[in-house]
């Protein structure tokens, strides 16, 4: 690999696999990893439930739906310059973790129970809007990439997809640097999070924003991919406690690496191209999921 990145010989085929195939799959599923559960850990934190991922809660749904409008071409695939499936993409992700978290409040606060069945619902309602989509697409060739997109996966990862995502995902770092100590609060629940002079509604808007434009990215450019916000935030509150200080970052960077394996394991399983990476992260999340429900301590209160 050092040999391709410092002495490229563009006439060598292996050189030109690393430089231009291996690396930029390995640093995307490094950024979407790490932003899935980058976002994982802010929703967990905003509606103080374990069980909130950007799968389970539709955002990475509203994501799909939003990037597939544009796939099959029902609306330009860029407008002005402007590269048109990242944002409705975004926008999509914003919509429905709007309504679905709408959906989940009662009496001035979130219902688990009601937050997750609403999440699954109009998941499942988007996702049926994506397969009508797909079944009118009259373009085979973007029907397959499109279906296998939908499974998640790094199989068409290029240099052109990696800025996108990572400039989204190190601005939301950025910005949660100044944030921390709310999310730590949020953690204790609402009434103590009011009680402490945190602004719940305000905090809770910005993360919304921030998970919706950080998630629209990685599944424009990777697809959805579940499970990796569901998982990865309670290995980093294992090793750090629920208030640890570098719990976003330390949550990013596992995330990233989940994900290297992840796409190590489908390739290993199907090379040369791998599996759909959605289908990994399901043999992972799912056990994880029914375990977290058997527990039923998914709310993070003292």
């Amino acid at each position: 690999m050092f040999n391709a990145l410092f002495n490229y010989d563009s006439s060598n085929t292996t050189h030109f696999a690393i430089l231009h195939l291996r690396l930029p799959r390995l640093i995307l599923a490094l950024v979407v990893g790490a932003s899935l559960a980058f976002c994982g850990y802010l929703m967990q934190a905003m509606v103080n439930n374990g069980l909130a991922d950007p799968y389970l809660l539709g955002t990475a749904s509203g994501a799909s739906l939003g990037a597939v409008i544009v796939f099959f071409g029902f609306v330009p695939i860029a407008v002005a310059g402007v590269y048109l499936p990242p944002v409705f993409a975004l926008a999509g992700a914003f919509l429905v973790t709007l309504v679905v978290v709408m959906l989940g409040y009662r009496k001035r606060q979130i219902i688990p129970a009601q937050l997750l069945l609403a999440g699954i619902a109009l998941s499942s309602l988007v996702t049926a809007l994506v397969g009508l989509l797909t079944f009118l697409s009259d373009s085979e060739g973007k029907l397959r990439s499109v279906v296998f997109w939908s499974m998640g996966s790094f199989e068409r990862a290029s240099w052109d997809m990696v800025p996108y995502p990572a400039a989204a995902l190190l601005g939301a770092l950025l910005l949660f640097a100044f944030y921390q100590k709310q999310l730590n609060i949020l953690l204790l629940g609402e009434e103590r999070a009011q009680a402490l002079g945190i602004q719940v509604a305000q905090t809770r808007w910005v993360i919304l924003g921030t998970v919706s434009v950080v998630t629209g990215f990685a599944v424009a450019t990777s697809g959805p991919i579940g499970f990796v916000g569901l998982i990865i935030p309670h290995v980093t509150r294992g090793l750090l406690g629920a208030t640890g200080r570098s719990n976003l970052l330390l949550c990013a960077f596992i995330g990233g690496l989940f994900m290297l394996l992840c796409d190590l394991l489908s390739r290993i399983i199907y090379p040369p191209a791998g599996l759909p990476i959605g289908i990994i992260t399901s043999f992972f999340g799912v056990p994880f999921f029914v375990y977290l429900l058997f527990k039923k301590n998914y709310n993070f209160k003292g």
